[in-house]
């Protein structure tokens, strides 16, 4: 039986919440600074239920709008927009109500209660391209990103009778490709890429001209290869612009207007947007990364300490939020130790190492962590009275700067840094080592007059 409802254009992580065939479903993936497909923050308020609509439905709907305008969602919230969606679903048998459970669940990041809805929709459904759209969001959440793939070329498929509805779908098609794009530098790959996102990009706009997120993944799109056409800067600009008209409270435009930015040079009018975006959305990473990156360059150690904090909390497993953390605190430590609170800045220098350490056990293929660990040996842990102790200190801050090497690629611009810093170690030990044996070859002092050592007393 077809619903006789309309698409609700709201939701989070691109699950829309859906009234039926009547309008384009809105969200989808996020584009990342990172390059890395993710899922999109908030979507803009939604309208409410047709008048058509069971009432039961409609009241689900009107509980869904609220806690999204008023920022309400928590798991009880979503625990109940789900189950009045699921008792309307049950009640009137329709597909669109299990979904739009599932999206509700999904609020929340409960992931298999919403994978359970999106099931249920399909098994009374077997092509309901929204439903398709969440598993493939789910799937590219768990890093299973060819499956992703295939359940969102399903939701487009042509001859699905709801394609036309499942924008999300694209604008993740789209984001993987842009990824993708990110990944190589084969300049026709990139070029093939680039034109297979703006294609998804381009039906989504065609099928819902107010999709923002279309309208962000296209201006991020134009800002790459800005550096040889500085006229896509113009470009992206505009889709930016158009963005905010059609809605100025989405975290990931304001992103992106960042990232224009400092590409533009301007970095004060950058953090502005990046807190915008925090604002919006505090869970959202990237803006917190790029805010914290531009602190840290300004020496701001104490906020970047506290962004690189906030990201490590929503993703504990961030590589380069542990590490950004870990100059973090080794800044904070070089502060402390001009002010001279040594206690204070010998505490931050040894939370700094277990930083690095534990960035190089989420992933010890990267070479940044052993690179930074060679700074804090060579600048933090040589300052011993005792030189055989200052010679052991700089042999590991040696060995961290070749294990770094050993890591990194040849157009690594900290490739040379790390060279200079392997020399330096070399020519300090054998420095070392000539004062140590100076010291062994020396007399010992001589006695004073009068034998015995002097009381200092006349």
């Amino acid at each position: 039986m077809k619903s006789p409802t309309k698409l609700l254009v709201a939701a989070l992580s691109g699950c829309m919440v859906w009234m039926g065939a009547a309008s384009a479903q809105k969200g989808g993936a996020k584009p990342a600074p990172a390059a890395t497909a993710k899922v999109a923050p908030p979507a803009p308020a939604a309208k409410p239920a047709a008048p058509t609509a069971p009432p039961a439905f409609s009241q689900a709907v009107d509980y869904f709008v609220q806690q999204e305008k008023a920022g309400a969602w928590s798991k009880d919230t979503c625990k109940t927009s789900a189950r009045k969606f699921q008792d309307a679903a049950s009640k009137h048998k329709l597909v669109d109500g299990y979904f739009n459970a599932g999206a509700s669940f999904a609020k929340c990041g409960m992931w298999e209660d919403a994978k359970e809805m999106y099931d249920k929709a399909l098994s009374m459904n077997p092509e309901h391209g929204p439903s398709l759209g969440g598993l493939g969001e789910i799937a590219l959440r768990q890093g299973r990103e060819a499956d992703a793939q295939r359940y969102f070329l399903r939701a487009v498929d042509l001859k699905n009778n709801t394609s036309g509805q499942v924008t999300g779908a694209r604008n993740n098609l789209a984001a993987i490709a842009y990824r993708k794009m990110r990944q190589t530098s084969d300049p026709g790959q990139r070029k093939k890429l680039e034109e297979e996102s703006f294609g998804y990009l381009q039906r989504t706009l065609a099928l819902d001209g107010d999709n923002v997120f279309a309208y962000t993944l296209m201006a991020l799109i134009y800002m790459e290869g800005s550096d040889r056409n500085k006229s896509r800067l113009n470009l992206a600009q505009i889709l930016v612009d158009q963005g905010k008209k059609r809605n100025d409270r989405y975290a990931p435009l304001w992103n992106a207007s960042g990232l224009l930015k400092m590409k533009r040079g301007a970095v004060s009018s950058a953090q502005k947007d990046f807190r915008q975006a925090i604002q919006l959305d505090p869970r959202f990473v990237e803006p917190r990364m790029n805010l914290g990156q531009i602190v840290l360059s300004a020496r701001n150690y104490a906020e970047a300490e506290t962004q690189f904090r906030e990201v490590l909390k929503i993703q504990a497993k961030s590589y380069d939020a542990t590490i950004g953390l870990g100059v973090a605190l080794r800044g904070n430590a070089t502060v402390l130790r001009a002010q001279g609170a040594v206690p204070e800045s010998a505490k931050k220098i040894d939370e700094a190492e277990q930083t690095y350490q534990a960035a190089m056990a989420i992933n010890n293929k990267r070479g940044d962590a052993y690179y930074n660990l060679g700074l804090l040996y060579k600048d933090y842990r040589t300052n011993d009275t005792d030189l055989k102790k200052q010679i052991e200190a700089y042999r590991k801050a040696k060995n961290f700067f070749t294990d770094y090497l050993a890591r990194a690629e040849g157009s690594d611009p900290k490739r040379k840094e790390a060279e200079g810093h392997v020399s330096d170690c070399d020519k300090t030990i054998a420095a070392l080592n000539q004062a140590i044996q100076i010291q062994g070859s020396s007399p010992p002092p001589a006695p004073q007059a009068g034998g015995g050592t002097s009381s200092g007393t006349p």
